[in-house]
């Protein structure tokens, strides 16, 4: 999987701890529903975000992730996509939001 044609598309939420909601194109396949908080803690670029796959939670009130992979490589490679995405996405948002130039 080449990271480089992964899309990421994310919509601003700004609610309380909850910052964005993100859908991620593997090519002809869609996941929708991370979610990306504020965290207390940095990752290991520094960034106080923390990112969470979509999930569903079973009669028995337990959580179960919908998007998952062994590969944690893989997974902080997209983590980090995302991250930079919602970077991106933020500051458009902020800067329509106060109208700023």
């Amino acid at each position: 999987m080449n990271i480089e044609n992964i899309k990421i598309r994310i919509k601003i939420v700004d609610h309380k701890k909850l910052k964005a909601m993100a859908s991620v194109n593997f090519g002809e396949d869609m996941v929708k529903g991370f979610r990306i908080y504020t965290s207390d803690f940095e990752d290991s670029r520094g960034d106080k975000l923390w990112v969470i796959p979509p999930s569903y939670q079973d009669s028995n009130g337990k959580y179960h992730p919908i998007y998952y992979t062994e590969n944690k490589k893989r997974w902080e490679m997209i983590k980090f996509k995302i991250i930079d995405e919602y970077h991106k996405e933020s500051e458009k948002y902020y800067k329509k939001q106060f109208d700023l130039d």
